[in-house]
């Protein structure tokens, strides 16, 4: 383990990437993405102060052998292929006084003859950063990300690299974000954020790019300020939030999303207080239906008679909202939310609510939600939904960390790539169970998607889980596995459905202190009503992994 204790160290050993660092010729590998993300992420780096801190840089690199029966996903007429893969990469996490950084960046390079020029390359990175600059008052915070995802949930799906398939692009995306947090004495806490966000797929600039992939390279610019009450209001609270988002597209009109909104609560008695809500909505965007916006308000009480149930209620102008709350022990918890809005997003009757349990060996949580989103503001969310394995500890993480291989499971519904404005209706249920040598993680969902300028629709169901046993020293049986159903509904009245199964049982056992090996069996089936995008492919996969500590 190499430990550094000037950040500016860092910096320049690591923030030019080699010159000659492009993809193949696989279909959107483009030149100079590699230069691009991995610069992007690396120049975050610079922004952490210059103070001493502790750095730990861990270099790996990773080998593969690959046998695939059906290196095109075809349905028919199957080409069999070896693949030599040699993964090199990198983990730096920094920490100082003011200062935390971490970053994970790899290069997955494949040979075989099968590729056209023999070669073909994928870069995937994970950073971020959080910087106090002015004590307790003045930080900036900065992310990157590079991979690689699925452009049409109705054409061939395929969670990996090393296929031949055209239905795969690069993104890559970064975030800068300052922000304060001012202090009023007793009287108020606040926060005032700015964030500019860049959003790249495939070939940027290319004159095709967006009509193949379905959404177009963005800028995001977004204004967020909080102030909450503070000690001087004796049984008086309050909050007050604005909000403001731009979606500047490559091809498409700006859409805007902005919103203030207020609360304010007086307690009555130890089981009453008063509750009013009060805000505002602006929004621009591309639909089929007016977008209406304006103001609301509504006023009412919330009562808690005991620990073990609450309930809110409140009535006004544009708005009705009633949330019951059930508490039957400190570990279990049950929301559920009525609200009927005529304005801003989602609007009308919705619902929501939130289940959330834990026992000494178990986690239970299940939900569902209604909101409205775009493809660019998923991107910039940082789970995305795989799975992480810890190469030391033989842990399944659900959220990957700095380090962890990744184990390629989608937890999450798959999607199409879009620039229309998109209205969710999210369920889902989860529950993970450990014991000392036992991890089991299932998650079930249902999501539907309404793009609200066509006016289609794409509903997604399925399930995902995994188990690892470690059933000897250093070594784990882990097995992975989704089902999903993807049906998609056009306005012309079309409709295409498809399933989709992956399943990939592997051994993993840790051959020295700073090496592990592996050997996987995979297969993935697709069923649709298009013949044309059907096809079961296996493979397996025996790699070795060597970190340099």
């Amino acid at each position: 383990m190499m430990a550094i204790t000037e950040s500016m160290g860092i910096t320049a050993m690591v923030s030019h990437p080699p010159e000659n660092c492009q993809s193949g010729s696989k279909p959107d590998h483009k030149n100079g993405f590699c230069r691009q993300s991995l610069a992007l992420g690396l120049l975050l780096f610079h922004a952490v102060p210059t103070a001493a801190g502790v750095w730990d840089v861990v270099p790996r690199v990773s080998g593969a052998g690959i046998y695939t029966d059906n290196i095109d996903l075809e349905p028919e007429n199957e080409q069999g292929a070896l693949i030599a893969e040699v993964t090199p990469g990198i983990n730096i996490t920094g920490r100082g006084g003011r200062f935390e950084a971490t970053l994970d960046y790899q290069m997955q390079n494949f040979v075989s003859k099968e590729f056209s020029g023999n070669t073909s390359t994928s870069h995937q990175l994970q950073a971020s950063s959080t910087t106090e600059l002015i004590d307790k008052f003045f930080f900036f915070d900065a992310g990157a990300r590079a991979g690689q995802t699925i452009i049409n949930a109705n054409s061939t799906l395929s969670l990996s690299n090393f296929n031949n398939n055209i239905n795969r692009t690069n993104v890559y995306s970064y975030t800068f974000s300052p922000y304060i947090r001012p202090h009023f004495s007793n009287y108020a806490d606040g926060t005032l954020r700015y964030s500019q966000s860049e959003v790249k797929y495939g070939e940027s600039g290319s004159s095709n790019t967006t009509n193949r992939i379905g959404a177009s390279d963005s800028t995001v610019t977004g204004i967020n300020a909080n102030l909450v009450s503070g000690r001087f209001f004796k049984g008086t609270s309050w909050v007050a939030n604005y909000s403001k988002r731009d979606i500047d597209r490559q091809s498409r009109p700006k859409d805007t999303f902005e919103d203030a909104g207020g609360e304010l609560r007086q307690r009555i008695s130890k089981t009453f207080s008063l509750v009013g809500q009060a805000g505002w909505a602006n929004n621009d965007y591309q639909s089929n239906r007016n977008v209406v916006n304006g103001s609301y308000w509504a006023v009412g009480g919330f009562w808690q008679p005991s620990r073990f149930y609450s309930f809110e209620a409140l009535s006004g102008n544009n708005l009705v909202t009633a949330t019951f709350g059930l508490y039957p022990t400190v570990r279990t918890e049950l929301l559920v939310t009525y609200r009927d809005r005529d304005i801003g997003l989602n609007p009308g009757e919705r619902w929501s609510g939130s289940l959330a349990h834990r026992t000494r060996r178990t986690n239970w949580r299940a939900g569902y939600l209604e909101d409205t989103t775009t493809t660019q503001q998923q991107e910039l969310q940082v789970n995305q939904g795989f799975l992480g394995f810890n190469p030391i500890t033989g842990q399944i993480n659900s959220n990957p960390q700095p380090g962890d291989v990744v184990v390629i499971v989608p937890l999450s519904p798959i999607v199409t790539l879009t620039d229309e404005v998109i209205e969710r209706k999210r369920a889902f249920g989860s529950i993970g169970v450990n014991t000392g040598k036992t991890g089991i993680r299932v998650r079930i969902f249902h999501e539907q998607r309404i793009f609200q300028e066509s006016g289609d629709d794409q509903t997604t169901r399925g399930i995902s889980g995994s188990w690892d046993w470690r059933f000897a020293p250093r070594t784990n049986w882990i097995l992975t596995g989704t089902w999903q159903r993807i049906e998609s509904n056009s306005n012309t009245g079309s409709t295409v459905d498809r399933d989709f199964w992956y399943i990939q049982p592997q051994i993993r056992r840790q051959i020295r202190t700073y090496m592990d090996g592996s050997v996987a069996y995979r297969f993935v089936r697709q069923d649709s009503g298009d013949d044309r995008n059907d096809y079961d492919e296996n493979s397996v996969i025996a790699r070795i992994t060597t970190y340099f500590k």
